[in-house]
């Protein structure tokens, strides 16, 4: 089969780590894939990912200009008529870059996967309306990536011709910098101190400024724990003054290509967002035994359940928050690193999440004329 796959960039967020993931997958499963990036890969962090691509892959990258013109438009258009896809998978809002082709190319089947919550991703009432003609109109498969995520489509475009896959990840492995990673972290294990690590760019869906405040409660009252932050944009406004407001016991990495290495020598994984899809560094936590204490929104109330494959708080306030890294660090032995690794494997894996895209891909291939709603 052959595939392209539409992403904006390679920068180092969850969805771009997803598509290279399964771009990867789908190429080691014998199908003919190319994946496509807009912007120019030398271009600030545009090319994160590009070190992580398979030699199993077609890899184009077109460098055209920001925003969204005609003329890129006809850009991508040139692309698929010289490549005869069977498929075109877009991520993100590229996919109003490739509603036009619907159009022009009735035989090819093309699909968008949606990786937060629909209204998020809508930026006015026009692009709505054309959003919800493409998915109604099935001129565009659309793919959620869990079952809020599925609840929000429903809601937000009152119907339900979406297709369900959850996010998949390759398991992530330690890099040649995991000894001195190890070696960091145990001179604070030393003392018995618990590793706690977040992950993610400075914004405010991530809701750091509530993480911070709770964990300067946690320190105020425990001697033995540390935070570490990964992740870009701390060097902004908002950042600096999130540096302003921690403790001294909350050290900021920046970015990194080794989170891996991070994630197998932590105890416990943060996530205190106000608004995500699938997270693709909770998927990591799971795959590396890294117990998550994530806020009830998104795809995360459909993967935590309380006490056995992580915890959850009861709002995304500070307070609530607090309270449920206190139930982990009062009940620290209780969940199983090898346990939340077989939980990755049994759902998560990149391998399984291939096989059900592959599957869609082919139902619509094979049976242009019919359409199905999938919930796996």
């Amino acid at each position: 089969m052959k595939i392209l796959q539409l992403v904006y960039s390679l920068g180092p967020g969850g969805a771009e780590r997803f598509v290279v993931d399964l771009s990867n997958e789908l190429a080691r499963q014998d199908n003919d894939v190319t994946l496509c990036v807009l912007r120019d890969d030398l271009q600030g962090n545009s090319g994160f990912y590009r070190r992580d691509l398979s030699d199993k892959l077609n890899y184009i990258n077109l460098k055209i200009p920001e925003g969204l013109r005609i003329s890129n438009i006809a850009i991508i258009n040139r692309l698929v008529k010289k490549l005869k896809p069977d498929v075109v998978h877009s991520h993100l809002n590229l996919v109003n870059y490739v509603f036009p082709l619907t159009l022009l190319y009735p035989k090819i089947r093309f699909f968008h996967t949606i990786h937060s919550i629909p209204k998020s991703e809508v930026k006015s009432s026009f692009e709505y309306w054309i959003r919800r003609f493409f998915y109604s109109k099935f001129k565009m498969k659309a793919i959620t990536i869990s079952e809020e995520v599925s609840r929000s489509f429903l809601s937000y475009y009152k119907f339900s011709s979406y297709n369900e896959i959850y996010n998949g990840r390759a398991q992530p492995n330690p890099t040649s910098a995991f000894s001195d990673v190890k070696n960091d972290i145990q001179k604070y294990r030393d003392n018995g101190s618990s590793i706690f690590l977040h992950i993610g760019t400075c914004n405010a869906a991530k809701n750091q400024r509530t993480l911070i405040g709770a964990f300067n409660k946690i320190m105020n009252n425990e001697d033995h724990a540390l935070l570490l932050i990964i992740g870009s944009g701390f060097d902004s406004e908002e950042g600096r003054n999130l540096k302003k407001l921690a403790c001294d016991k909350i050290i900021f990495l920046g970015e990194k290509h080794n989170v891996s290495d991070y994630l197998l020598n932590a105890d416990a994984f943060c996530l205190s967002s106000v608004r995500e899809g699938m997270p693709i560094s909770l998927i990591e936590a799971f795959a590396c035994g890294c117990t998550p204490i994530c806020t009830p929104i998104g795809g995360l109330i459909n993967t935590i359940k309380n006490g056995e494959t992580g915890y959850l708080s009861k709002s995304v306030s500070e307070d609530d928050y607090y309270v449920a890294i206190r139930d982990y660090l009062e009940n620290k032995d209780k969940i199983k690193k090898e346990d939340l690794i077989q939980y990755y494997n049994n759902y998560f894996s990149i391998e399984e999440c291939a096989k059900k895209y592959i599957s869609l891909y082919m139902m619509e291939v094979t049976i242009p004329s019919f359409t199905v709603t999938m919930k796996n």
